[in-house]
């Protein structure tokens, strides 16, 4: 083997020292990073609850659970249509926006 010189050696095994710590760092982050999340998530409603129910599921008999389940997949199916109709209306005066500042325009119809 080869003779390497003191300083050589010395600065390998600082730039070893170095790595070993930049390593050990990251995985600190890391499990900082994993800690934040696993407490921002137990802090979060779970998300198939519901918000507001007036009676609990097990407690009543199936035809009043079905009912149930019917009348909150409507809700969520009238609230989900309402948020669309306000998207497609912002997305058509956003279009229509567009069109004007280029100088065209869209045919409406008269009432």
């Amino acid at each position: 083997m080869s003779y390497v010189p003191k300083n050589v050696r010395d600065t390998a095994a600082k730039n070893d020292h170095y790595a070993k710590l930049a390593k050990e760092q990251a995985q600190a982050i890391h499990g900082s990073v994993l800690t934040h999340w696993a407490e921002r998530d137990r802090k979060r409603e779970p998300v198939n609850t519901l918000r507001g129910a007036t009676m609990t599921l097990q407690a009543t008999k199936a035809g009043e659970r079905d009912a149930g389940i019917k009348a909150g997949l409507a809700t969520v199916k009238a609230a989900r249509q309402a948020r669309l109709k306000e998207l497609y209306e912002r997305e058509a005066l956003m279009y229509e926006e567009e069109l004007n500042a280029r100088g065209l325009s869209l045919v409406k119809p008269r009432d």
